[in-house]
């Protein structure tokens, strides 16, 4: 039994590395990617999150459109989006995070940029309102953004404080599975 544990141990744990190794390398790149939602998108070689931030979803699909619009606004008007693992701003993390999983849900998760101005398209969307600082995957790089854009009420948190507040508040939370303070690889 213990010599079984072990062996499928080893080979998940394999698998988990070539899946790190080839996400780590993935950079992709378009000048009209098509925009899923506020923290998603689609490439024509695959689909990325927004790795560290929140976007609503399917049970807010008012707050939904908004957000997605945005994006495709930005998107235009910024020369598309690159996105990678590279990408993300570690300089801004404050606290330790929870690594997601390289996939989840047949996505990518990668940090991205606008290659107009190479602004952070994570920071972009929590600074106007469009998204939330997803905290434990962040490591709060993005809760400053987001507190200013509710105090000033800009974006969403002018449309639907309370879901905005609600969404916030569920994305503070450590998700199963990922202890405060660790990092999971």
């Amino acid at each position: 039994m213990g010599a079984t544990f072990l062996i499928v141990a080893t080979y998940a744990i394999s698998q988990n590395k070539q899946s790190l190794v080839e996400v780590s390398k993935t950079r992709l790149s378009s000048p009209t990617p098509r925009i899923i939602d506020g923290d998603t998108v689609d490439f024509a070689n695959g689909r990325v999150r927004i790795v560290g931030i929140d976007a609503p979803d399917d049970d807010l699909p008012q707050l939904k459109a908004v957000s997605s619009d945005v994006l495709r606004g930005l998107v235009a008007r910024d020369g598309g989006m690159d996105c990678s693992v590279s990408m993300f701003d570690y300089a801004l993390r404050r606290e330790n995070q929870c690594r997601t999983d390289p996939k989840s849900y047949g996505r990518l998760n990668l940090a991205c940029r606008f290659p107009a101005n190479k602004a952070s398209v994570g920071a972009t969307m929590v600074a106007q309102g469009y998204a939330v600082d997803y905290r434990v995957f962040s490591g709060g790089a993005y809760v400053d953004l987001m507190q200013k854009a509710a105090a000033r009420r800009a974006g969403l948190w002018g449309v639907d404080y309370e879901a905005m507040r609600q969404l916030a508040v569920r994305r503070a939370q450590v998700p199963q599975g990922c202890e405060v303070g660790t990092i999971k690889q």
